[in-house]
């Protein structure tokens, strides 16, 4: 077909199209068969915007020469010409006297040797002067060298060579395919194929150019150095991202596909009389079941590409091979139609079969097979699987995770298509379809594809359901009703508003895909809609009207989900939680940091001088345990498994491992092959068995991580590493920590032994001897010898687990007891309260009682009283499921001790650094403040706030309790490394996790304050800390930001001279606020609409306002609001509904959404704001003007605005129109403090009144800061109106040191002064001479400010201040209780406003 359009093109030139560059390398890349990381499209089509042309006579050269060689002529003569004339290397060729690149693999007795090298001109023949080495096979360069018993291909072999010499680039030929190789060291293999058989023909021409393009020798010799091939591939590798992210989305179609159709195998056979999927089969197991099926086949598609499963024998690739079957099924498509294999069943069976030969193994003469096991393969884990699965899906599915379709534009994210784009898609070369090598991802990718489908969940249809277009994995899949229900003349601006954030599209664009189609395209649509239809006239035609709305599926179908079928969508349990691809590098940095230390007995605590290090030995090595208490698909359990495998082949080393020695002494040759070899194979199967422990409250995620370790430790001869002992399913923040806890029936011990005195709770008495005997028997575990029988061994493994968990039986029915027990009383628990005595037992209360009424049903189990046994487990899991919220995960609590119980042994001689672990490591999960007790509920979140915060209140992040928790596992000389969104380090979070744990002693050795994720798929800033329960040598310093220091405070600073936390003023109360939050995007306008509502009925204008949010404030150059708002304000319902138009607009837009809201005043009160805030109204009553500043903003810059408008919560205003405080606001002191005190969205400042501006300690307002007020006002609003340039714009001119424009300067000017009058105001004159104002770094961007020194001592003097005045205002009765923080009053409007300042808002109010 690429042929045909190119014999068109060239036979049309007078009347081509301009020359599409992006289009001409889409059509070679259709040809050659890539493996592993090659050139973007980007990349190509910057460095050649046309390929490198053959003149006249080098083409006829080229057919001649291909005649000959075709005709039997020698392919030595063939190659030469290649090399030497037609790539122009002439005498940088060399053939002869290459002994000097000789490399001998004694593993496999083989010795390489090349063919040929090309050397820099005029240089001797020398590895480090020469840019490629090359080999010449007989037959395809990348399948086996047949009677060789390495299974390396001849490009394998090229990249061994390559690797060993420090040689980038090879090439590996047998005269007709022509395997470029880029095997740099430590990365990858990418292997590029060109097939030279039809080279003199005019349709390839763009393939020899290209090929020539990439290989002649002025690409080696006469281009810069960042122009070469190494670094144009090196300069396209950021594409892998876009790959990783494209096949994540297609592994969900694949998925969405195979429910769909395990949907309609059911209904099927139902037709048939049969009974269809089991009843107890619900639509979240055939989701897990489907999920499971794509885990297969990724992990069969990256074992068979790394010779991890015999992909070389002939029996197994026609026989089974799931790489193979695509092609076969694309084989049969291209020569019938896709439409055929929808009625045959062979491919689905073929995948079965698979399946069970990985599990079982397979003993044959011609096919040896060893059994691998693994749950994951485990044929009775989803046995009501159907026999039926059509080729047609299975075509799609195998496509899904083999291919990927990049798209040609800039765009990062893709659209999903509705069927006319999708089949239009491959014509209109929009994109290229790239086929993809499992050689080239690493197992972090995978495992992050396969985290993404955490998000969605299977649901059975009760209606007709369509999915729509949008971005993809944002799409909504709603149902029919509700599409017909919204339709009206603006039905276009309905869909945008509605479904705006799935990326549907704008007005305009859904105008265009809603018009009207032309007859042909109408009729073709309703064939299509018929065949999803099972040809239902009706309904085919009521979908007609939506059909360019509609996305298509994997097949270019439309999604359309009838009555009682089974569909995938968006999964509430993760709607507020992201997930993002954590690069390996980011991965592998969190868990270096926290295990270096461990393995060195005198290492980094001790002292800084490498040189004194001591490392320890193998056995102490594989004595560590290190666990990730939400491990997700396990990422940093597999950069454990990577280091400490490493380290234990050094110890191993020292230790007389000759193998290990031999190893080591090639390892940096071969860094990339690192999965092949049987060394490392072994030392990170070693550390999986003893070192690592995972857990996670999804299953799935489960199944994942064991995967991910599979994959890094799999040996083709043995079944995969035994897991099920090591990575549990459940909520890590729901279980006892300690064997204590459960001995006295108690979340405080020491609570529990009073509470319990003089009673005898024997039936914890013997716990400690009973889970000394079970940690003997798992750790015999892995001693049990693989003897060949590998199912039978592993049978064994689950069978001692099996007897363990039924001896352990009733203590973790206890240990359910006590943890049901205080969720259901964690309200009530109050901290300090008095431990009542037994003869006041009824008095008890939150934990206390929690503790008595566990214990007593307990002992009536112990004590076989009648009836204890049922009583117990009802209440159990009554107790666990108080306030459970509708769809969310079961709470399975991990108990610790009891699940791990040798991690917890208190034998020094096992444990040397006594119970717990000696690391924890990961990315814990993050869930705003606000959101925890609508996601998890409100005795969740208590339990959270009192069994794990210590009773520390406040609106913290999920991330804060996870934080605590790991630290609570941790042994004595624990180490942790985590990362987190950098809120961690702010505000109420600060205070929950990171102040609390420091306080205990914990000391954060190392952190990242604030970086941006590295992934371009996430604009969200992270922090990382790494911290100790072990003592640091004085002189080791601590580390941030990678500068070295004395101490970490916990917001992630340096330590500094002044210690404590801001008090909240009184004096600066009652100033600063909130704007209105308006919730509801149905209440604003366009100010064109506003004023058509006024001149319809003049009353109109008593409820219409101009509404001023963050983004106009700092965007606008008059700071006016670019929308209208209906403002309703304290008005009934009945007075609201007098003004019609604007009553009709709220009650229309607003209220639909409102009754979906949780909150009953949001509901119940639905035509009026969802927080009027009247303090602010009644603070600027008779105010004309005040200074507003945006909540969110890089720029924290306030201005003057007029009042008689409706500023959003995105919006802090402070009551004044003094400019007095506009000169305060916008000085460095206050800059400075907010930054110190604020927390962060992404990488802007988060103002927050009460943690800022109410902390601050005002100065005496002078006549200086007012005079320079109004000129800043003043000066400023003109220099912006004359510019037309916003806040934004302006101060980024401020901060451009480039940027010397006379009034930028004079602005500058103007700040200086400010500042200056600021510190006078203080009372700080000494410090102006030492203000240092210029151009300084902040936060990885420039801002015209004060000095690093100004910046230290402004905050410290004010937190110096702020703690004087606190004390004065103490000592005048001002504050309730003396001594304590009055930062959470019960009942005030700050703090109401401060519970909504977390609140996720309504898009398009910022």
């Amino acid at each position: 077909m690429i042929q045909r359009q190119t014999g068109r093109r060239v036979g049309a030139v007078k009347h081509r199209k301009p020359h599409d560059t992006g289009r001409e390398h889409l059509d070679w890349l259709a040809l050659v068969d890539v493996s592993g990381p090659f050139l973007s499209l980007p990349v190509l089509r910057k460095t050649w915007p046309a390929l490198d042309g053959l003149t006249k006579e080098q083409r006829s050269r080229l057919r001649a020469e291909h005649g000959a060689w075709q005709r039997g002529g020698d392919v030595g003569d063939w190659i030469r010409y290649v090399l030497r004339d037609l790539l122009g290397w002439g005498d940088a060729l060399h053939t002869d006297g290459l002994d000097i690149f000789k490399v001998d693999v004694p593993e496999h007795d083989t010795t390489l040797v090349p063919g040929f090298v090309l050397v820099e001109p005029g240089k001797a023949v020398a590895p480090e002067a020469t840019r490629l080495i090359g080999l010449i096979c007989e037959g395809d360069p990348v399948r086996r060298v047949k009677g060789s018993e390495w299974s390396a291909t001849p490009a394998d072999r090229v990249a061994h060579l390559c690797r060993s010499h420090n040689v980038p680039l090879g090439l590996a030929t047998d005269g007709r395919r022509w395997a470029l190789v880029w095997a740099p060291r430590g990365g990858v293999t990418t292997t590029a194929v060109f097939d030279a058989i039809t080279w003199n023909e005019a349709a390839d021409l763009t393939v020899v150019r290209a090929f020539v393009s990439l290989l002649r020798r002025e690409r080696f010799f006469a281009v810069t150095d960042d122009q070469t091939l190494p670094a144009l591939l090196e300069a396209s590798k950021d594409n892998q991202e876009l790959i990783t992210e494209r096949l994540g989305v297609q592994v969900r179609q694949a998925v969405e596909l195979l429910v769909a159709a395990i949907g309609r195998a059911e209904a099927a056979e139902i037709e048939r009389g049969g009974r269809g999927l089991p009843k107890d089969v619900k639509p979240e197991d055939v989701y897990r079941g489907a999920v499971a099926v794509m885990m297969r086949i990724v992990f069969l598609l990256f074992a068979e590409e790394r010779n991890l499963l015999p992909a070389d024998n002939d029996l197994y690739v026609q026989a089974y091979s799931a790489s193979r079957l695509c092609e076969e099924l694309e084989a049969r498509a291209n020569a019938g139609s896709e439409n055929e294999l929808e009625n045959t069943y062979e491919a689905w069976h073929r995948l079965l079969a698979l399946f069970n030969a990985v599990y079982y193994g397979i003993d044959h003469p011609r096919l040896k097979m060893h059994a691998h096991g693994g749950s994951l393969f485990d044929p009775e884990a989803h046995p009501w699987l159907p026999l039926s699965i059509d080729d047609r899906t299975v075509l799609h599915m195998l496509r899904a995770v083999q291919y990927v379709w990049m798209s040609a534009g800039r765009q990062r994210t893709n659209r999903s298509l509705n069927v006319p784009d999708f089949e239009s898609r491959d014509t209109a070369k929009k994109g290229e379809r790239r086929k993809l090598s499992f050689r080239s991802l690493d197992v972090e990718q995978i495992g992050y594809v396969y985290e993404g489908l955490l998000a969605f969940e299977a649901k059975r249809a009760d209606d007709v359901v369509v999915g729509l277009v949008g971005t993809e994995g944002l799409e909504e899949e709603v149902y029919l009703s509700e599409l017909e229900g919204l339709v009206s003349p603006d039905f276009a601006a309905r869909l945008a508003e509605k479904y705006g954030d799935s990326g549907i599209g704008s007005v305009s664009v859904l105008e265009k895909a809603l018009a009207p189609m032309d007859p042909a395209e109408t009729e073709k649509a309703r064939g299509k809609l018929l065949a999803v239809t099972k040809g239902d006239t009706a309904l085919a035609e009521r979908l007609l009207p939506f059909y360019r709305i509609i996305r298509a599926d994997l097949r270019g179908l439309p999604m359309v989900i009838l009555p009682g079928a089974l569909y995938v969508t968006e999964s509430r349990l993760r709607k507020n939680t992201g997930t993002h691809y954590t690069p390996r590098e980011l991965a592998e940095e969190v868990a270096v940091g926290a295990l270096e230390p461990l393995v060195y007995k005198v290492g980094p605590l001790q002292t800084a001088d490498r040189s004194k290090w001591v490392p320890k030995s193998s056995k102490e090595i594989l004595q560590l345990k290190v666990a990730d208490i939400a491990m997700g698909s396990a990422a940093f359990l597999v950069a454990a498994a990577r280091y400490l495998g490493d380290r234990l082949i050094e110890a191993w080393s020292r230790e007389g491992d000759e193998a290990a020695t031999a190893y080591l002494a090639g390892r940096s040759e071969n860094a990339s092959d690192a999965y092949a070899d049987p060394m490392v194979i072994e030392a990170r199967r070693k550390v999986i068995e003893n070192c690592l422990y995972g857990a996670d409250i999804n299953p799935m995620a489960v199944e994942m991580a064991k995967l991910s370790l599979w994959l890094v430790s799999m040996d083709p001869h043995r079944p995969f590493t035994f897991l099920d002992d090591r990575l549990v399913a459940g909520d890590s923040l729901l279980g006892i920590t300690s064997i204590e806890q459960l001995e006295y029936m108690h979340l405080d011990p020491e609570r529990g032994r009073k509470l319990h005195e003089n009673a005898v709770l024997d039936f914890t008495e013997g716990v400690r001897s009973l889970l000394d005997k079970v940690a003997e028997r798992r750790r015999s575990l892995v001693d049990i010898e693989e003897d060949g029988q590998a199912l039978a061994v592993q049978e064994k493994k689950r069978s001692i687990l099996g007897q363990i968990e039924t001896e352990t039986k009733q203590a973790r029915i206890f240990a359910d007891l006590l943890i049901g027990a205080a969720l259901a009383h964690a309200a009530e628990q109050k901290p300090g309260h008095p431990v009542p005595d037994p003869s006041e037992s009824t008095k008890a209360r939150g934990f206390d009682a929690a503790s008595l009424q566990a214990s007593a049903l307990a002992g009536a189990m112990v004590h076989r009283e009648p009836g204890s046994d049922r009583e117990a487990l009802d209440r159990c899991r009554e107790w666990l499921n108080t306030d459970q919220v509708q769809g969310a995960f079961p709470r399975w609590p991990v108990h610790w001790p009891l699940v791990f119980p040798e991690v917890f042994d208190e034998d020094p001689s096992r444990r040397p650094n006594g119970p717990g672990f000696d690391a924890i490591i990961g990315n814990p999960p993050f869930l705003g403040g606000q959101k925890l007790t609508g996601a998890l509920g409100i005795a969740y979140r208590e339990y959270l706030v009192n069994a794990i915060g210590r009773g520390a209140r406040g609106s913290a992040d999920l991330v804060a309790y996870f934080v605590i928790r790991a630290h609570d596992l941790l042994g004595k000389g624990g180490q942790t490394g985590l990362i987190a969104t950098n809120t961690l380090a702010q505000g109420d979070t600060r205070e929950v996790g990171l102040d609390q744990i420091t306080a205990s002693g914990v000391t954060i050795r190392q952190a990242i304050k604030s970086a941006p994720w590295p992934s371009a798929s996430a604009t969200l800033e992270y922090c990382a800390v790494w911290t100790s329960r072990a003592e640091i040598g004085e002189k080791v310093p601590r580390i941030l930001d990678g500068v070295e220091g004395s101490g970490i405070t916990p917001s992630l600073d340096p330590v500094s001279r002044v210690e404590g936390k801001p008090y909240r003023l009184k004096g600066s109360s009652g100033i600063s606020f909130i704007g209105s939050y308006v919730l509801g995007l149905g209440f604003l306008l366009e100010p064109d609409r506003a004023w058509e509502m006024i001149a319809a009925d003049e009353r109109n204008r008593e409820v219409l306002f101009p509404y001023l949010n963050g983004q106009d404030l700092n965007s606008r150059p008059d700071q006016s609001g670019s929308r209208w708002v209906v403002n309703f304000g304290d008005l009934s319902e009945e007075e609201a509904q007098t003004y019609l138009e604007p009553y009709e607009r709220v009650l229309r837009l607003v209220k639909p959404e409102r009754d979906k809201n949780g909150r009953e005043t949001y509901r119940k009160y639905w035509w009026q704001f969802g927080e009027k805030r009247p303090a602010l109204t009644r603070a600027i009553s008779g105010l004309e003007r005040v200074i507003a500043l945006t909540r969110v903003s890089k720029v924290v810059m306030p201005v003057m605005v007029p009042t008689g408008q409706v500023i959003s919560e995105a919006v802090v205003v402070f009551a004044t129109d003094d400019t007095t405080m506009l000169a305060l606001l916008s000085s460095a002191p206050h800059y400075w403090w907010a930054r110190a005190r604020a927390s962060s969205m992404k990488a802007d400042l988060r103002y927050t009144p009460s943690d800022v501006f109410e902390t601050l300690p005002l100065p005496g307002l002078t006549d200086e800061m007012r005079e320079l007020g109004d000129r800043l006002d003043t000066f400023r609003r003109d220099l912006m109106m004359s510019r037309q340039a916003g806040l934004t714009t302006t101060y980024n001119m401020v901060n451009d040191p480039k940027n010397t424009d006379a009034d930028i300067a004079e602005l500058r000017r103007i700040h200086v002064a400010i500042d200056e009058a600021v510190c006078r105001a203080y009372g700080w004159g000494d410090l102006i001479p030492k203000l240092d104002h210029g151009h300084h770094s902040v936060a990885r961007e420039t801002r015209f400010t004060v000095g690093p020194y100004a910046q230290r001592e402004l905050v410290d003097r004010l937190l110096e201040l702020n703690h004087k005045r606190y004390e004065e205002e103490v000592a005048q009765g001002l504050h309730d209780k003396p001594g304590k923080k009055t930062t959470r009053p019960k009942k005030s409007s700050s703090a109401r406003e401060r519970q909504q300042e977390n609140e996720e808002k309504p898009p398009g109010l910022w």
